[in-house]
């Protein structure tokens, strides 16, 4: 062996050691990975379990990244001067700090009851020498805060994650446009106690998607999160047992002040960017507050005189609240309460707590009510035994049906539905033939009918979209049959929401169908339809072996006997020919006349007030 030869082995040598060395490091990784895996996905299924029911999951089901950088960590106190300079915005709570002599009027802009499109858009701050009411980012630009800590999302829980955090997002970008020198500090919407009776609708499950959520979009707008539900929550997942009362939703003074401990404990040090701190107007109490969780004030907590007259008239007073019912600003329904009816917005000053009230939110025509902002889905809802101030907003959604002739093999009828909004799903449709249900069809969007499952008489199809006791009608379109003889008229109605369900199946006619057609057959029966549209009461005379094009729908089975003059000429015709047949051809002329479109709305929207009143029942 030569020189090179030796050296092309050495060579080849060293290079199956390295591919071998190469291989083994990586058999290593890969057991590695395969043995932190699992855990992994355990703690993934975690956190993505909503369940509210088992405190196990419920402990584990908040799960917050604490290297995100929006995230404020501990440090030092920051004192009274770093509370002091900070200005809260909020509901219920944030009024609870200010009940409880733990910051001042003039360090909070909020309101009972308020959620976060409230916030955006309602005037809830006066001040001193001023009759106007200022949204809460019009009241941080006159206050001129050294930062703002914003606590919302208790009276949003019936949102969707997605609805709350844009309706969020609004509210802190209309600050941050109207004053952008402060700094915001976003909080955590806070915990409820386990035993929250008193609001069964609240959800601690859906407040930690809520936490979550807020979490990543501060991360994505700059801002700072403060996770203060790391102090109130015990280890079932739930807010501690001592700082609310039993069941209760809104913090004790001895939450109040854990909460504000772990802000000056978390605190955000910045650079003031303030270009100015001058004429700062003076704030004053735009409403009564619900004084029922106030402590007396130690008499080392330094308030104003013209505080402690406030809050000692308000606790020296009888109780008294306001409830605010409204629509939502992109309309779709009204509001009804004893003799108020058809409003957008109705406001009662409570005298006595055990006082009560019952509103419904009417949805207007082609809609349908959603629910109301603090979760209840009931569209009459009874308000009593007010701890505090009410604020709902009652939310609509648009809904559109309708209905057409497909095309079908001979022999059969095809009906199709066409649905538009969010709420008009195929699970919530309904088909009706002459005012009464056709259950076979109910969340089909296309029904097929044979011909031979309709026995002789007119019928009107329509359907229906059902939602949270809501019904938004189709048009109706409406076919008579007569012996081999079939006639059909296609009736346009307009969508009415009052109410009601739809129907397609076999049926008795509870109401007469509006519009019908006749046909006549000469000797050797030859069956002719007449198409009309049902505008105005119309003639039209027809000869055998002449057909016009019909558009008409039918949707399942249904007996019925036509009262029309039509139907019958056209039934006797037909019987006089087929005994005559081959002794002569007979031309016969039948009359059909359409009802008018009213007649079908008429209709459609009876049998929709029907449909909603059972529903509620």
């Amino acid at each position: 062996m030569t020189n090179l030869q030796r050296q092309a082995v050495l060579v080849c040598v060293v290079c199956a050691l390295a591919a071998l060395l190469t291989i083994g490091i990586t058999m290593t990784q890969l057991k590695r990975g395969k043995g932190e895996n699992p855990a992994a996905s355990a703690d993934s299924a975690q956190t993505t379990d909503p369940a509210d029911g088992a405190d196990g999951d419920l402990a584990n089901h908040y799960q917050i990244d604490n290297t995100s950088s929006a995230l404020l960590t501990e440090t030092a106190d920051a004192g009274t001067e770093y509370l002091d300079s900070t200005l809260f915005l909020g509901d219920s709570n944030t009024v609870r700090l200010y009940n409880n002599g733990l910051i001042s009027l003039q360090q909070f802009c909020a309101k009972e009851g308020i959620g976060t499109q409230a916030a955006l858009n309602d005037g809830i701050v006066t001040f001193k020498n001023d009759s106007n009411h200022y949204t809460i980012a019009q009241a941080v630009a006159k206050m001129k805060p050294r930062r703002v800590v914003m606590t919302f999302g208790t009276n949003d829980t019936g949102m969707e994650v997605s609805d709350f955090i844009s309706n969020y997002t609004a509210l802190v970008q209309a600050i941050q446009e109207a004053y952008p020198y402060t700094d915001i500090i976003v909080n955590t919407v806070p915990p409820i106690p386990e035993n929250h009776s008193n609001y069964p609708h609240m959800d601690q499950a859906k407040i930690d998607d809520f936490n979550m959520a807020l979490l990543n979009m501060c991360e994505q707008l700059g801002l700072k999160f403060l996770n203060t539900a790391e102090t109130l929550k015990g280890e079932n997942g739930y807010g501690k047992a001592e700082y609310y009362t039993d069941g209760d939703i809104h913090l004790k003074s001895a939450g109040l002040k854990a909460a504000l401990n772990y802000l000056c404990t978390h605190a955000y040090q910045t650079e003031d960017r303030r270009p100015d701190t001058n004429n700062i107007p003076t704030r004053t109490m735009e409403y009564v507050s619900n004084p029922s969780s106030a402590v007396q004030a130690s008499s080392s907590e330094a308030v104003s005189s013209s505080e402690s007259e406030s809050v000692s008239s308000s606790e020296s007073t009888s109780v008294k609240f306001e409830a605010r019912y409204q629509v939502e600003k992109s309309g779709g329904g009204t509001l009804t309460c004893g003799g108020d009816s058809g409003k957008t917005s109705l406001t009662y000053s409570i005298t006595d707590a055990s006082q009560s009230l019952t509103v419904t939110a009417n949805p207007a025509e082609g809609h349908v009510f959603v629910k109301w902002s603090d979760g209840v889905t009931s569209k009459t809802r009874t308000d009593t035994s007010f701890k505090q101030n009410l604020d709902v907003t009652a939310v609509f959604a648009a809904v559109s049906v309708h209905i057409s002739e497909g095309k079908g093999s001979a022999g059969s009828y095809v009906f199709k539905a066409s649905l538009n909004g969010k709420y008009a799903k195929s699970e919530n449709l309904h088909w009706f033939a002459n005012g009464q249900e056709v259950k076979e069809a109910a969340g089909q969007t296309t029904v097929t009918v044979p011909a031979s499952a309709i026995t002789n008489g007119s019928y009107k199809i329509y359907a229906v979209v059902v939602y949270n006791d809501c019904a938004v009608a189709s048009n109706a379109l409406s076919i008579t049959v007569s012996g081999s003889v079939e006639s059909a008229s296609s009736s346009s109605s307009s969508s009415s929401s009052s109410s009601g369900t739809s129907s397609g199946g076999t049926s008795s006619s509870s109401s007469e169908s509006s519009s019908s057609g006749t046909s006549s057959s000469s000797s050797g029966s030859a069956s002719s339809s007449s198409h009309s549209t049902s505008e105005s009461e119309s003639k039209s005379d027809s000869k055998s072996e002449n057909a016009s094009s019909s558009n008409s729908s039918s949707e399942g089975k249904a007996e019925s006997a036509s009262s029309s003059h039509s139907e019958s000429t056209s039934s006797s015709h037909s019987s006089s020919a087929s005994e005559s047949k081959a002794e002569s051809k007979e031309e016969t002329t039948s009359k059909s006349s359409s009802a008018s479109t009213e007649n079908d709305i008429e209709q459609a929207e009876s049998t929709a007030s029907s449909v909603e009143a059972e529903a509620s029942r």
